[in-house]
């Protein structure tokens, strides 16, 4: 099974274990959290990205314009409790992006021994 059947065969949200795999595989990590939230700790790698960016041109707010982006690429969306995460990944899937949520956030996302950071919130 590759990744894209992997991934489109989740609806609850992946688990921190399979987020970290589809991560590892080449899926790009996106925090839907306040510029705040996110600049108090994120998970390493994770782009900020306004959830109000997302509705008019998804791939600009993932991607950014970036030439060498792989814009195909499967999406993982994280939140603090994977609330917000799992409303911007059905929005993806509406607009035909392969996504999916992490299970239980960031929260999930420390409790399972993986790195917050804090850091600056750096668009591109």
């Amino acid at each position: 099974m590759g990744l894209f059947d992997f991934l489109s065969k989740r609806s609850s949200g992946l688990s921190v274990e399979d987020a970290v795999l589809a991560l590892s595989k080449g899926a790009v990590l996106i925090d839907v959290r306040s510029k705040a939230e996110y600049e108090a700790g994120h998970a390493p790698g994770a782009r900020p990205v306004d959830p109000k960016d997302l509705h008019d041109d998804p791939l600009d707010a993932i991607h950014g314009g970036d030439p060498l982006a792989e814009v195909d690429s499967a999406v993982v969306v994280i939140c603090d409790n994977g609330l917000r995460s799992s409303i911007a990944a059905a929005e993806l899937r509406e607009k035909g992006i392969l996504a999916e949520s992490v299970a239980g956030g960031l929260i999930a996302w420390g409790r399972d021994g993986n790195p917050i950071i804090p850091g600056p919130y750096r668009r591109r």
